[in-house]
């Protein structure tokens, strides 16, 4: 039987906990309809109580506002902790956006945990694990192929700690139609 350090054993456990809760009802938002889709869910795992007059919900995902962030809720770094879009009539797409942090300010951001690596699997059987820099601004994550995702799920497997918190936090994710848009037009 191999010994796991402490660190490694408290992560062991909080991802079999977040495995063995996954039974327990999601936390979602939905985006109504744009120019690309007729919604997408935004479902997160856990997420912050509210605070300070600060909600740290699955809408805030979904918002393109640095003042706000999604912020997951359990106890440790939020290894294991997922965010799950589900799309309506969406077309195909190949790419992710992701906004990093709670970048509401430098010091808000650092002070907070962000996600450093993430695993992406959708409903089509693509599966990406990729480093996510550390820095509030754009980033973007290609998938396999241009495909009609109908769901991603995202799950933190390693956090950048934060300076003061433990709370991991994320601005933004999404897909980029509009890129996958200008492909099929080329």
């Amino acid at each position: 039987m191999t010994r796991l350090s402490g660190r490694r054993r408290m992560i062991a456990l909080a991802v079999f906990c977040a495995t063995a809760g996954a039974a327990q009802a999601e936390i979602c938002a939905t985006l109504g309809p744009t120019q690309y889709v007729d919604s997408i869910q935004y479902c997160v795992s856990s997420a912050l109580a509210p605070q300070a007059g600060n909600d740290y919900g699955p809408d805030n995902l979904l918002d393109w506002d640095n003042r706000t962030a999604w912020c997951e809720g359990v106890r440790g770094y939020g290894e294991g902790q997922t965010i799950t879009l589900t799309f309506y009539g969406a077309p195909p797409f190949s790419r992710l956006i992701f906004m990093n942090g709670y970048a509401k300010s430098e010091k808000v951001y650092f002070n907070n945990a962000r996600p450093r690596t993430v695993e992406i699997v959708t409903d089509t059987g693509s599966r990406v694990v990729t480093q996510l820099p550390d820095t509030p601004g754009e980033i973007y994550v290609d998938l396999p192929r241009l495909q009609y995702h109908r769901q991603v799920r995202i799950t933190v497997l390693d956090v950048y700690t934060g300076m003061k918190y433990a709370d991991t936090c994320l601005n933004f994710v999404g897909a980029d139609f509009e890129a996958s848009e200008q492909m099929l037009n080329q």
